[in-house]
């Protein structure tokens, strides 16, 4: 699977790459500009292409590079592509916020005659048409987007870890007095790898024993690509204490290591309690939680397969929280009258364009309509994190690593925004 990933990235990257360079060949194509600027061109299409391919395929071998290689050399190739991809998608909204127009124009000019113009057949048609003041200007206009994405790329390298604090309430309705204020400490996507290393995710697990949590719960994802990643996640994460308890369940791309048994292992010796497809009791006096976990699936008919055996033996007045690394399962959460899922997966966009109201402009949200933040069906509540880790590109823009401070309270659930109530 991981090999899939790393094809569908590589791609991916080398189509926006082909994009830019024809649509850069077309301009420079010209008798007013010199010859030897197509293959300057063709030379940094080569230069930042070829490596991110080894790199990607490569990946193994980075944790053995010294750290001022990474930064020095990888760092920015990762940033070109990060640059890319931001322009790119800023192209493509534009686009799609200008198709209603488009459309209108091309209906009214569809029905409308044309008025012959004497001096038309003087006007010169085609190429020699175009205004060169106007090329000038969009020409500098896509300058300025690219500075501008490199910058905000190079910006969101740099500040890839500096993390936001989040403190949700989440209120259930069947919740024990004993239970009412009871605090879990949340992040999910750490992503073990030569850009999250040992002494980042040490500086985590500090912030997250200052915030002196009831329990802690991590939602997947431990390591990158590769099982040896987790011994320094294992290290690092081995200092988390919690009163009830430190668990997890695994991701993706634990599974994507191809040993994930030695994953599971480590993370386990780490102190880290792996839920599979099962649940333990959270108990205060006579009054008790159901924690659920899941293990990473990839398809609702499963999805509801193992929540249903991961919830066998619950009382239906028991409040039950639902570990699912990811978020599309929901709506068969709700079903089954899980009070809170937590979640993570979608990194909250990782690269956001921008935000409208709750709802985020990021390539995430093709893929799933809960990307980050608190979500509602009915009772049910789930809320997706942010994750702390990167993937594919170290980069994190209008998109903050998050560490969660959840906190039950006794009480009806409010009603949401209606982008994120369902």
């Amino acid at each position: 699977m991981w090999t899939i990933f790393q094809t569908i990235v590589s791609i991916f990257l080398l189509l926006i790459q082909f994009f830019f360079y024809r649509e850069i060949s077309l301009r420079i194509n010209r008798p007013s500009h010199r010859a030897g600027l197509q293959q300057i061109v063709n030379v940094l299409f080569l230069l930042f292409n070829i490596p991110v391919i080894l790199l990607l395929f490569l990946s193994r071998e980075l944790r053995l590079l010294p750290g001022w290689v990474v930064t020095s050399t990888i760092f920015p190739i990762y940033l070109w592509h990060a640059s890319a991809v931001i322009v790119f998608f800023a192209i493509v909204v534009k686009e799609c916020a200008l198709l209603p127009l488009r459309a209108v124009r091309s209906i009214v000019r569809r029905f409308r005659t044309p008025k012959p113009h004497p001096a038309a057949a003087e006007r010169p048609t085609g190429a020699a048409a175009f205004n060169p003041q106007r090329r000038i200007f969009l020409g500098r206009g896509m300058t300025v987007v690219a500075g501008a994405a490199f910058v905000g790329s190079a910006i969101g390298a740099l500040g890839k870890d500096n993390y936001a604090f989040s403190n949700i309430p989440i209120p259930i309705a069947n919740l024990p007095d004993e239970f009412d204020g009871f605090t879990i400490a949340f992040i999910s996507d750490i992503h073990s790898s030569v850009f999250m290393t040992r002494e980042t995710m040490k500086g985590y697990a500090s912030v997250i024993n200052a915030m002196r949590p009831d329990c802690v719960i991590i939602a997947g994802d431990f390591v990158n690509s590769m099982a040896e990643e987790v011994y320094p996640f294992a290290e690092a994460f081995s200092d988390l204490q919690a009163p009830f308890g430190v668990y997890g369940v695994l991701g993706n791309h634990d599974y994507y290591t191809r040993n994930v048994d030695l994953v599971a292992r480590e993370v386990a010796a780490g102190g880290i309690r792996l839920l599979v497809n099962e649940r333990v009791d959270l108990r205060k006096g006579n009054a008790k939680i159901h924690l659920l976990g899941v293990d990473d699936v990839g398809n609702r008919r499963r999805a509801a397969q193992l929540f249903d055996q991961a919830a066998r033996g619950t009382f239906e007045g028991t409040p039950k929280i639902l570990m699912c690394h990811r978020p599309y399962y929901f709506e068969e959460a709700a079903e089954r009258s899980i009070d809170l899922s937590l979640t993570g997966h979608t990194h909250g966009g990782q690269i956001v364009l921008a935000r409208i109201g709750n709802e985020v402009i990021a390539p995430a949200r093709m893929a799933s309509p809960y990307v980050a933040g608190l979500y509602s069906i009915g009772s049910s509540r789930m809320y997706v994190s942010r994750g702390i880790g990167t993937v594919g590109i170290p980069v994190r823009i209008n998109c903050p690593p998050e560490i969660t401070r959840i906190r039950l309270i006794k009480g009806p659930p409010p009603a949401l925004p209606p982008s994120q109530a369902q």
